[in-house]
């Protein structure tokens, strides 16, 4: 179901959701006004209508919360996948100022790279790593550990290396820590019946016009919200999604800093 869902264009989806949040809305506050025949006196009107307001401030506190955490989730996780796309920038400028003898660790460090495009990119939107990704990182490990500094100067660059190397390491970590967060099901639960218990105390308003307005009003309101947290909950699902772009372009800027070490040689 949450596929399907992800695999629409937004347009789509804002229509599926606003469109399900309207029906629902009117739906159930119409039809239990239908069903208990409810014609409730103006004390009675008065006495539901202030509940409601009790219960949405309430449930739009949770939902409120709810759609920053996750919105600072997604946010985390682009920023995870720019310290990774930069840490590894800085460890291939490190290898490349060493000299020569790296080649065989930038060799690795592209392969390592196009394997979190091509290989561990899509399994990213189901919360799983690649074990393809997790074989070309072990394999640039041994690269660089086969590299014997000969001076200070090899030491000292070798040291930034392994750290640019630890930090990747970490940045990948937390990428996929992102991939797996979302919001738990019984906060789902809790905000969806929530929300229905405060369109229902609507079937106390005479179905006018104004009031059809109204509630249509309400539903759009919180399935507005409801399509905001559903977007964002899985950052690395769906035509929202957080973008490999900067790890997809690290290739030509390998090859620039290939080419400035050769004209600096």
């Amino acid at each position: 179901m949450t596929d399907f869902f992800y695999s629409l264009p937004i347009w789509l989806a804002t229509i599926l959701v606003l469109g399900a949040a309207l029906v629902i809305g009117l739906g159930s506050s119409l039809g239990l006004r239908i069903l208990f025949r409810l014609k409730p006196s103006d004390e009675e009107r008065e006495v539901a209508i202030n509940l409601m307001q009790v219960v949405a401030a309430y449930i739009g506190i949770m939902i409120a919360f709810a759609g920053v955490v996750v919105w600072q989730d997604f946010r985390d996780a682009e920023n995870a996948v720019h310290e990774e796309a930069a840490s590894a920038a800085q460890l291939y400028r490190s290898l490349t100022t060493y000299g020569d003898e790296t080649l065989e660790a930038r060799k690795d460090v592209r392969v390592y790279i196009s394997s979190i495009v091509t290989d561990e990119w899509p399994l990213l939107a189901h919360g799983k790593s690649s074990m393809e990704t997790e074989v070309a990182l072990s394999t640039l490990f041994d690269a660089v550990g086969k590299i014997y500094p000969k001076d200070n100067r090899d030491s000292a660059i070798y040291s930034t290396v392994f750290s640019n190397l630890t930090e990747l390491v970490g940045f990948r970590r937390d990428r996929l820590v992102h991939s797996q967060s979302g919001i738990p099901i019984l906060l789902w639960t809790v905000g969806l019946i929530g929300s229905l218990i405060v369109i229902a105390y609507a079937a106390v308003f005479s179905p006018t016009r104004l009031n059809i307005m109204m509630i249509s009003g309400i539903s759009i309101s919180l399935g507005l919200v409801f399509l905001f947290i559903l977007t964002v909950d899985r950052p690395f699902k769906g035509k929202f999604s957080v973008s490999n772009r900067e790890l997809a372009e690290l290739n030509w800027r390998f090859d620039m800093l290939d080419r400035m070490a050769h004209h600096g040689r």
